[in-house]
């Protein structure tokens, strides 16, 4: 089981009217699903995507999106703009679920911790058997998290210095992680 948790501090916490970029940037957590959740023709069973929103009206808001469960679902936007909006409404999905909770509870729960940062070991030279990768929105994750991350035993890995939107990260990864069989 592999994991990306997306912190999104500006992602709307309560139903809404108009597009995903609209609704403080849910585009980004869109985008993000799709890289975590979709390979050709096929929803990656043993990935789980995990958002926490921290826009308004209500946050936190954990929004979960489990592989191993995700049925009748399509890859475009309209499609998860009506889930993402059903769900924050109450209504149920299978595979995708939302809670009142923020990121820090999660983060204690996991044990194989990495955060995404330029600065980081390179991501190649390690070994992974179920980890959860830590990354920030269009903002980067709030510094204060991070470091606890870290002082925790979060290791710091890698893509190289250059600088990736968090979707292209997550499909970077997911392509790393299906070359080494993880």
């Amino acid at each position: 089981m592999r994991r990306f948790i997306l912190y999104s501090r500006t992602g709307e916490t309560a139903p809404f009217i108009g597009t995903l970029r609209n609704a403080g940037r849910l585009d980004i957590v869109y985008q993000c699903i799709l890289m975590s959740m979709f390979a050709s023709h096929a929803i990656r069973r043993d990935v789980e995507f995990h958002a926490f929103l921290y826009g308004r009206p209500n946050p936190p808001i954990h929004l979960t999106i489990d592989g191993g469960r995700l049925y009748d679902v399509r890859v475009d936007e309209e499609t998860w703009r009506k889930i993402l909006n059903e769900t924050l409404s109450g209504a149920p999905h299978e595979g995708v679920g939302v809670k009142k909770e923020g990121i820090e509870p999660y983060a204690k729960s996991l044990d194989e911790v990495y955060v995404l940062n330029e600065n980081g070991e390179d991501i190649e030279r390690l070994n992974f058997k179920s980890p959860s990768f830590f990354l920030g929105d269009h903002v980067g994750l709030p510094n204060k998290f991070e470091k606890s991350l870290i002082a925790k035993g979060a290791k710091s890995v890698s893509l190289g210095k250059n600088k990736y939107l968090a979707s292209s990260t997550i499909d970077i990864v997911n392509y790393l992680l299906d070359r080494k069989g993880v």
